[in-house]
């Protein structure tokens, strides 16, 4: 019995001791390593077209923020949110009683300065007569005195009374000019209060849709005159839309004014949309995102092309006036802007693609490479990339047409493949859908 028991603890321990063989050669530790499964593809031959997609917001390309010039309280408003306004409609009236008083008194003012100006130019034409009888006074003892006719007292006073004559003269010419800039300056005042009551009634200066209305009847504004002014309104021409994006600046040099684009509105989900970029910055707004490190954007606006929309059945429903688009100003929209296209260049899947760790040197821009498949083996081999779409790269230098490469997992590219490593494959199912989704050129989107 003692010896059946020890026979089966031996047979126990060596079974053990088979599997902990078979496991731990299984996993490379001793024997012949464990190879790497890879899948693989082929360098092949189509049309690339690069592209910037970012998300933005949808806004009209004019709009028009409507604020008072006048002060007061708003004691009517003609319009309501979402509705179309033509130029020249009047859209609110702000109380005019302050400045009909205002426009009285400026009157009064301007009626007082004729009455003082008319004064004065009496008083002007009383002393040209005083001064011209005086003057002919002073003449005639003048021609006296020097014949010896009359004395040298009479002569002085003649004389005096000439100069008393012509000083009041100066003086009430002074007088009537000083009276008469007082009636331009009352006419001016006249003007700025009649001006002043006329804006107390605003008109639209444009054809648009009533997009904001943040007051209501009875609420006090602030005229522009006063610092920025109360907004009560903003005005937006909405057959004409752009969505603003903000693109960051390494992608920014790719795009030029002109490019086209596709459009994707979160508000309707199966659509896609053509335009193309009719504005960059050329100031960089910055978005701080730390203490020290910040992203610097720069706004472009793509113009949306209303024949995207206008001739689609589907969408009428949603454009209820000819001066309409289906968009609404705030909309969510995601932009694909197409910056260059490349025809018949010989391409692989991007994650194909990556930097020789090994050669990296300190301020050097890392070798791109790829691994070329060749009998159970990956070669590394350096290559020269150009531009991408979401799925392939041009390759520039390095590889040609129709060759077998190594197009993942992009793991076992990325960190585990070494030059001249076996390998062993399996079907690429990534590089069959990209092969597959290539099809669809730039002209169909």
């Amino acid at each position: 019995m003692k010896n059946k028991n020890r026979l089966r603890k031996y047979l126990i321990i060596g079974i053990a001791f088979l599997l902990l063989t078979g496991l731990t050669r299984w996993l490379g530790f001793w024997g012949n390593p464990k190879m790497i499964t890879v899948e693989i593809g082929k360098s092949v031959r189509k049309t690339l077209i690069a592209k910037v997609s970012e998300s933005g917001t949808i806004q009209p390309v004019t709009e028009l923020s409507v604020a008072p010039d006048v002060s007061g309280e708003i004691i009517q408003i003609t319009v309501k949110e979402g509705d179309f306004v033509r130029k020249g409609q009047l859209l609110f009236v702000i109380k005019p009683d302050n400045y009909q008083a205002l426009l009285e008194q400026a009157q009064a003012s301007l009626n007082a300065a004729k009455s003082d100006y008319e004064n004065a130019l009496s008083n002007v034409s009383q002393a040209e007569t005083n001064y011209l009888q005086d003057s002919l006074d002073y003449q005639r003892i003048s021609g006296l005195y020097q014949k010896k006719v009359v004395s040298q007292t009479e002569y002085e006073a003649a004389k005096l009374k000439y100069q008393i004559a012509k000083s009041r003269l100066e003086a009430n010419q002074k007088l009537a000019k000083a009276a008469f800039y007082r009636v331009e300056s009352a006419n001016a005042s006249l003007k700025q209060a009649r001006e002043n009551l006329q804006r107390t009634s605003v008109y639209s200066t444009m054809d648009g849709f009533v997009t904001k209305l943040p007051v209501t009847k009875g609420q006090r504004v602030v005229g522009t005159g006063q610092m920025q002014g109360t907004e009560v309104m903003k005005i937006a021409d909405l057959s004409r839309m752009e969505v603003k994006v903000e693109i960051n600046e390494n992608d920014v040099v790719n795009i030029s004014l002109g490019d086209s684009a596709l459009i994707e509105v979160d508000a309707f989900p199966e659509k896609k949309f053509k335009g193309f970029v009719k504005d960059i910055a050329y100031s960089a707004s910055q978005n701080a995102i730390g203490t020290t490190d910040q992203i610097t954007n720069f706004t472009v606006k793509v113009l949306i092309d209303p024949l995207s929309y206008l001739q689609d059945p589907d969408l009428k429903k949603h454009i209820p006036k000819p001066e309409q688009s289906p968009f609404r100003p705030g909309m969510s929209a995601y932009v694909s802007i197409y910056t260059d296209k490349k025809e018949n260049v010989v391409a692989v899947p991007i994650q194909a693609v990556t930097v020789d760790l090994t050669q990296k040197k300190e301020n050097a821009k890392p070798q791109e490479i790829l691994f070329r498949y060749q009998n159970q083996f990956a070669l590394k081999t350096p290559i020269k990339t150009g531009i991408s779409d979401d799925e392939f790269i041009e390759i520039v230098d390095g590889i040609s047409e129709n060759q077998d490469i190594i197009v993942g997992p992009y793991i076992v590219v990325s960190k585990q493949l070494q030059d001249s490593m076996k390998v062993q494959t399996k079907e690429p199912d990534f590089h069959n859908s990209t092969q597959n989704k290539s099809k669809k050129n730039y002209n169909q989107e």
